[in-house]
């Protein structure tokens, strides 16, 4: 494990931003990002969508989290 950071107080663009910048300065990394699940699956669904729209990252999945009612998504830099 290389790190670990709590970005819980952020707002949530704020949060996206530095996800997407520390992924973009770390190409051939994967990072993973654990957001709450709800019903629905609209918190990882959006945090998927404003990474995809305002970074150069690449989505390599989505699954059951590791922690009850949370979900990983895990991504790396499409720059290479």
């Amino acid at each position: 494990m290389k790190g670990f950071a709590d970005l819980a107080d952020l707002p949530e663009d704020d949060r996206i931003r530095l996800i997407g910048e520390y992924v973009e300065a770390h190409p051939g990394e994967i990072v993973g990002v654990v957001v709450d699940r709800d019903y629905t699956g609209a918190k990882a669904t959006r945090y998927i969508g404003k990474l995809a729209t305002r970074h150069r990252v690449q989505i390599i999945d989505r699954n059951v989290g590791p922690v009850a009612h949370s979900i990983l998504i895990r991504l790396t830099s499409t720059e290479r």
